[in-house]
C-alpha cells in the first residue's frame, strides 16, 4: 500500500551522511575477517545468555562477556562503527518521533 513511499524514505536515509559514516564503518569491518568473527561470537554469546538468564544474573553474565571482549569494542573499527551506528539510530528514531507527531496533530 506504501511501497513506494516507504522506498522514498528508505532512499532518503540512504543519502544521508549518518547511514553512509555506518556502511562504511561496517565495510571497514567486514574486510577484517578476524574481527568481525569476533563480533559475530559476541553477539551469538550475547543472545545466548540473554535466552538462558534473567535480572541479576543476566546482568552478571552480560559483564562478564562485555570484559572479555573488551579488546574489540577498543578497536578503532569497532568504536567507529559504534559510533556511527548511534548516530544513525538516533536520526532514525527522530524521523519516527516526528511521524508520531504528525499522526497525533
Amino acid at each position: 500500500m506504501f511501497d513506494r513511499e516507504i522506498n522514498q524514505l528508505v532512499n532518503a536515509i540512504k543519502n544521508t551522511s549518518e547511514y553512509r559514516e555506518t556502511e562504511l564503518a561496517r565495510k571497514a569491518i567486514d574486510k577484517n575477517k578476524t574481527l568481525r568473527k569476533q563480533l559475530e561470537d559476541y553477539i551469538n554469546n550475547q543472545k545466548k545468555l540473554q535466552t538462558r538468564y534473567k535480572d541479576e544474573q543476566l546482568k552478571t553474565k552480560l559483564n562478564s562477556l562485555n570484559q572479555s571482549y573488551e579488546a574489540i569494542f577498543n578497536h578503532p573499527d569497532v568504536v567507529n562503527y559504534n559510533k556511527s551506528s548511534y548516530l544513525l539510530n538516533t536520526m532514525i528514531n527522530n524521523v519516527y518521533i516526528e511521524m508520531e507527531k504528525n499522526l497525533i496533530k
